[in-house]
């Protein structure tokens, strides 16, 4: 190996530190701190589960949108009109449910469904969100 690639000169402590300093971030926390959090009371450092905390309390606070299942319904009746995602199904002890209107090609599967379990007789799983049928399944 041949003494050419050694350096002979070193930088000094003072430039070497300020040039780390230009290029290296300065360092944060991980978690941010208790009045970053938007809480009050001392200064210790928020936990990840002070976050989880905070996400359940805004989910239990929605309500409004969760789901219920309800099976082995048995499909009464099918509508549908000559409109824009409108059709309903009549399950037994639920009465008449729309369909999620959020894509023409929900409204085709869930006649699809429907009618196959109305023809054959077969029980239905339904999965009703804000008065919707969100998922179906027919066995």
């Amino acid at each position: 190996m041949s003494k050419k690639n050694i350096p002979t000169e070193m930088p000094s402590a003072a430039t070497a530190s300020s040039v780390s300093e230009s290029f290296a971030p300065e360092a944060q926390p991980l978690v941010p701190s208790k009045a970053d959090n938007g809480k009050t009371g001392g200064s210790l450092a928020a936990t990840p589960f002070d976050s989880i905390k905070e996400f359940e309390k805004g989910k239990a606070e929605e309500g409004f949108g969760a789901g219920v299942w309800h099976t082995n319904k048995k499909v009464v009746g099918v509508w549908t009109i000559a409109q824009t995602r409108n059709a309903w199904v009549n399950l037994t002890d639920l009465g008449w449910k729309k369909f999620y209107s959020g894509s023409d090609s929900s409204i085709v599967a869930f006649n699809i469904i429907t009618g196959s379990a109305l023809e054959k007789q077969t029980p239905v799983n339904v999965l009703i969100e804000n008065d919707q049928i969100i998922e179906m399944y027919a066995w």
